[in-house]
């Protein structure tokens, strides 16, 4: 009885028989719709987070590619940044990179190269600097631009905040916050 039934099986699949039933079928798509329902809440609440904490690292790297930029090139690299208040769902605020041709005036002047222009993600706002100007970079030194250091601090629409300070040797460290004055 064995030996038929393997004889059965074997001539239906060798013919094109077969292949998933109607019910293997339905049970895989529930279990995916039943998967997209428990993570689709997680992905849309991390996505924000995910965008912010990104936006955190690139102000981070950009003051080290302006640091090293004024070394190798032995010249001021500025910072500038453009402030807004926050917006919620919206992206405010951007930075911009240069090379300072005009030592000392820390302004965006015809002809001199940008390095990078950053614009905020979706959902992140750059809200604040205490930098005199909204202005900072290196001199030739790797050292902060006319004495400049300070923070600026970033958010997201979830109430997260990270910051960027700048200390007087020139060391960029990153902080967070779940209230904008706790930082950790």
């Amino acid at each position: 009885m064995i030996m038929e039934m393997h004889g059965l099986y074997c001539k239906a699949r060798c013919h094109g028989q077969g292949g998933f039933t109607m019910l293997e079928l339905m049970v895989t798509i529930a279990i995916i719709a039943i998967l997209s329902i428990i993570a689709v809440p997680d992905i849309i609440n991390w996505l924000p987070n995910y965008r912010l904490k990104a936006a955190a690292r690139d102000v981070i790297s950009n003051f080290q590619k302006a640091r090293m930029e004024a070394l190798k090139r032995n010249t001021d690299v500025v910072i500038s940044f453009t402030t807004g208040a926050y917006a919620p769902g919206g992206q405010v605020g951007s930075y911009r990179i240069f090379v300072d041709n005009n030592p000392g005036n820390g302004t965006f002047d015809a002809g001199e190269r940008v390095l990078a222009q950053v614009t905020m993600p979706k959902n992140v706002s750059l809200y604040t600097t205490n930098f005199t100007g909204d202005t900072v970079g290196y001199n030739s030194r790797a050292l902060p631009w006319n004495n400049r250091w300070g923070s600026v601090e970033i958010r997201n629409n979830k109430s997260r905040y990270y910051k960027a300070s700048l200390s007087s040797a020139g060391h960029v460290r990153l902080q967070m916050s779940s209230d904008g004055a706790t930082w950790n």
